[in-house]
């Protein structure tokens, strides 16, 4: 899962809701972190069906796909009931976290549960996923992949699309200019920007993809994207976790994770997104 690189302009994750005063504003909550997801394969839909076309159950007396194929041709999970040489105890789960939080600036060491932060404590996004049971399905070389079913050792990146209204808006581009609508001055100007990716790199070990950031951290170009007073309201697509393709590998250097990108020509592809497993 290209290292949840949620990164996707995950720079502002979550849900950042900050009380300000006396600026015109914008609807907002009391509170909406943190945010947790589960992640689940991805598959692909029923039509076109490469195989046999079937039909589920009553009610839900859809057209369905036998057998199901994976998004991913690279990664996968293992399950007591499928064929060899995916075979054994289910081992895999996925989360990721998103949370509001105080922090030292430039790193993800949390110092207050909940903003206002005070200074140099700031307040950001943190990042935090976790996965295990992540495995092969194909032989990738450099030892990222041994064999079908061995446990992953590349990378995986996280995306996902935001879309942000906040005060930190300006209408000319001159600071000091009144806003439009009034009630401040720029860049205090309450709008709501246009929707953007944002996405987070991570390494994998040995089939397990743990790691922690924070948007600031995953967008490291001053003045950073989270900012405290603003009353940012982050409206969150699906998040979803890329393979790395054919080489395990992303781009970035030594910036990723968390800051990657997708080779273009490599085949990637989703190889989980959130969602429920109902036993």
């Amino acid at each position: 899962m290209k290292r949840f690189s949620l990164v996707l302009a995950i720079a502002a994750l979550g849900a950042m809701c900050v009380a300000s005063t006396a600026l015109a504003s914008h609807a907002r909550p009391i509170s909406a972190t943190p945010l947790s997801f589960a992640m689940v394969p991805s598959f692909k839909p029923a039509t076109p069906c490469a195989g046999t076309v079937t039909t589920h159950g009553l009610p839900l007396n859809l057209t369905s796909c036998n057998p199901p194929v994976q998004t991913s041709s690279f990664l996968t999970a293992q399950a007591p009931d499928r064929p060899a040489p995916f075979t054994g105890p289910a081992d895999a789960q996925g989360r990721i976290v998103l949370s509001v939080k105080c922090v030292t600036f430039g790193t993800t060491t949390v110092v207050a549960a909940a903003p206002p932060c005070a200074g140099t404590p700031t307040q950001d996004v943190l990042i935090e996923a976790t996965a295990a049971g992540v495995r092969c399905q194909v032989v990738i070389a450099g030892g990222v992949c041994t064999a079908p079913n061995a446990p992953y050792n590349g990378k995986v990146l996280g995306v996902s699309q935001i879309q942000i209204t906040d005060h930190d808006n300006t209408a000319g581009g001159v600071a000091g200019s009144p806003c439009p609508a009034g009630g401040g001055v720029e860049p205090n100007c309450a709008g709501t920007v246009t929707p953007l990716p944002f996405s987070v790199g991570s390494q994998c070990t040995a089939g397990s993809c743990n790691y922690t950031t924070t948007a600031n951290l995953a967008l490291p170009v001053a003045p950073y994207p989270v900012k405290e007073g603003k009353r940012g309201v982050v409206e969150l697509g699906q998040i979803q976790v890329q393979d790395a393709g054919s080489d395990g590998n992303l781009l970035g250097g030594a910036g990723c994770p968390p800051t990657c990108a997708q080779t273009p020509t490599d085949g990637f592809a989703t190889a989980y997104v959130q969602g429920l497993f109902l036993p």
